[in-house]
């Protein structure tokens, strides 16, 4: 009688009990067997025995936060981390598995899209689609235009979805700066310098620039989310750090960007103070001059400014490609000849490189979809500022190929919190304490009650 309660009750020698343990049998089985084909089987292995236990312990929604930090973490550097890695790297499938491990919190979620982004989005989607159509390198076009919608697309709304807390969001910034400043340090210590030009762990000085442009952006609106000047002290000691990164990157454009996100502090802040600060700190840079140029006149993009070390030769190759590309966009003016790399990578301009892969009509869709990312700058969200990132890219862009680079559009994508509006100032409390409610551990059952 006993065991004929036990098995309707559902327990352990119940038939329902046998065949929940089945799966995790079947896993482990699986794990076991990949383990002992090869080494980077059994790497793979304990990845993923890994990644169970600590959904075990830990609950997904913890766990897909803890793997977007590494997500953040790997970004600044996220081509040159495996060389010969191919289009998807390792930066990726962390941005993956983060994702699907919040899937269930997600899915809660509402999307607040602006009208703005969702024409602008569809444009480039229809315009990326006749132009690979009718492209000569059909399969390499559409890939590369899956990998732009995901970054442009899918990474945005999941976030906007997600609505994550300001403390999850001062982590995944924090991660970004960390991952950045390990690069430098890592790269430098292995000698990863190119004609007095630095590169970090990236596999080109305009990447590693590109990263501290993104890290300094992440900095400013780290700086407005304490109030203690201890903290602040910290935070601009760091971005003192990933400036300095970008003058040694040997960048002229990223320089030049950065020159004016900083110049746009006052602007965007509409304070009196700070922009009296800013006139003061303006006419002591201007008295000091001559010192600092004496200072700064051997790094790397300074002197390239001047026209030393490669820049000539760098103006030429950069003015040869933009005249290939103009000439590329009156041969296919309207929807383009796809994203095909051959074709764009020497252009070194993003709204060039658009009109020539999905045509004038896609670059109209593109700028629109910019625009509504960059929009929230002056707006009174709370989490406004993450919208530095999104007016440095629209300086850089001019200057680089880069449609879709994760080391961009995983900070990037942060902004598309402020389409939900929220009340200005303070912190999202309601968010942060609903965040405290979620990662309860997935056994024996998964109980996801807010959003973190």
């Amino acid at each position: 009688m006993l065991g004929i309660a036990g098995a309707r009750s559902g327990g352990e020698g119940s038939p329902a009990a046998r065949w929940a343990v089945l799966p995790i049998v079947l896993i482990a089985a699986a794990l076991v067997y990949v383990a002992t084909q090869s080494l980077i089987g059994a790497l793979a292995a304990v990845v993923i025995a890994a990644y169970f236990t600590g959904a075990l312990v830990l609950g997904t929604t913890r766990l897909g936060v803890i793997t977007l930090m590494g997500c953040f973490l790997t970004a600044p550097a996220y081509k040159g981390l495996v060389p010969g890695a191919g289009t998807v790297t390792p930066t990726d499938g962390l941005l993956v598995v983060g994702f699907a491990l919040l899937l269930p919190v997600i899915l809660k979620g509402r999307m607040h899209l602006p009208a703005t982004y969702l024409v602008g989005a569809t444009i480039v989607a229809i315009s990326g689609m006749i132009a690979t159509i009718g492209s000569d390198s059909m399969l390499e076009s559409a890939l590369g235009v899956t990998f732009w919608l995901f970054v442009m697309v899918a990474l945005p709304i999941a976030v906007n979805m997600w609505q994550p807390s300001a403390r999850v969001i001062r982590r995944l910034a924090w991660s970004y700066v960390a991952g950045h400043i390990l690069s430098w340090v890592v790269g430098t210590a292995l000698g990863h310098v190119v004609n007095g030009r630095y590169y970090g762990l990236t596999n080109h000085p305009n990447y590693f620039a590109e990263a501290g442009l993104m890290a300094v952006a992440l900095l400013l609106y780290l700086f407005f989310q304490y109030d203690g000047w201890r903290a602040r002290t910290v935070v601009v000691m760091f971005g003192v750090i990933c400036s300095a990164s970008v003058l040694m990157s040997g960048s002229r454009g990223a320089t030049v960007v950065l020159a004016v996100l900083i110049v746009m502090i006052p602007v965007v802040e509409r304070s009196a103070i700070t922009g009296f600060l800013w006139a003061v700190g303006g006419a002591a840079l201007v008295g000091l001059s001559p010192l600092l140029l004496n200072i700064v006149g051997q790094t790397a993009s300074v002197s390239r400014l001047l026209g030393g070390g490669s820049a000539a030769g760098s103006d030429q190759v950069r003015s040869q490609g933009l005249q290939t590309g103009l000439q590329m966009v009156r041969e296919q003016p309207v929807f383009g000849r796809g994203l095909v790399t051959a074709d764009l990578f020497n252009i070194h301009n993003n709204y060039l490189e658009v009109a020539v892969a999905i045509g004038i009509v896609g670059l109209i869709g593109y700028v629109v979809v910019i625009y509504s990312f960059a929009r929230p700058l002056f707006d009174n969200h709370v989490h406004r500022r993450l919208c530095y990132t999104v007016w440095a890219y629209i300086g850089w862009g001019a200057t680089v190929p880069a449609l879709y680079d994760r080391s961009i559009w995983v900070p990037m994508a942060l902004t598309a919190i402020c389409w939900a509006r929220r009340p200005a100032g303070g912190d999202d409390a309601e968010a942060t304490a609903k965040a405290a409610e979620v990662t309860q551990p997935i056994v024996p059952t998964v109980a996801v009650r807010g959003r973190d």
